[in-house]
């Protein structure tokens, strides 16, 4: 499950340069009032290029999930799972299910404990009627690394395409002041990485 911020693509690097795994990426482009839709689809299309060119071949899909009508914000997470048992039925020997999770995150226990749940109570609907696999394990390939080694470990031109703004201004510049920019901010200073890494300015 890719999203296009520092985590997703980081796990995507870990897994196409450390392991011969045969991949499908799936985004999600998830509209909402937040409208870091664009943005995101944006940070993918360019993403998953620059790993095709300078990595190996994978299978990429992409899905929508269209809540702007809505004024409350959908629980990301819970999102994530219900189309990743989707993803997991629609690919024959499906085995893993790989999220870029990390230790740090707010609540993260409970928050995988909850998405698992979603995703085995839907997968069990599936397997009832002898579809998929017998099992589906959930790996965190990148889980026990602060973002400031993710940020550190990536290449300064796939850095540089990745978005994490949660709520972007006019014109499709990344606010600055929301959790994930702050994250993004913090981590860069802490993998010494430069002003334009922290800014992540980006016009539309």
């Amino acid at each position: 499950m890719f999203s296009g911020g520092v985590d997703s693509t980081a796990m995507l690097v870990k897994l196409l340069a450390g392991s011969d795994d045969e991949l499908r990426v799936h985004h999600i482009h998830m509209a909402n009032q937040e409208r870091r839709d664009s943005a995101e689809r944006r940070a993918v299309d360019a993403i998953l290029a620059y790993c095709r060119r300078h990595y190996r071949p994978f299978r990429t899909s992409e899905s929508g999930l269209d809540f702007r009508a809505l004024e409350a914000i959908p629980i990301d997470y819970l999102s994530i799972a219900f189309v990743a048992c989707q993803v997991a039925i629609d690919t024959p020997r499906c085995t893993r299910i790989a999220v870029g999770s990390l230790a740090a995150d707010t609540d993260i226990e409970n928050r995988s404990l909850r998405q698992r749940r979603v995703f085995d109570e839907m997968y069990a609907c599936y397997r009832a009627r002898k579809l998929g696999e017998p099992k589906v394990e959930w790996i965190y390939p990148v889980y026990d690394q602060p973002k400031s080694a993710l940020v550190a470990a990536l290449p300064k031109e796939l850095l540089d395409l990745t978005w994490s703004c949660r709520r972007p201004l006019e014109g499709g510049q990344a606010c600055g002041g929301c959790k994930a920019c702050r994250a993004r901010e913090k981590a860069c200073i802490e993998g010494l990485r430069g002003p334009a890494e922290v800014a992540q300015n980006r016009a539309s």
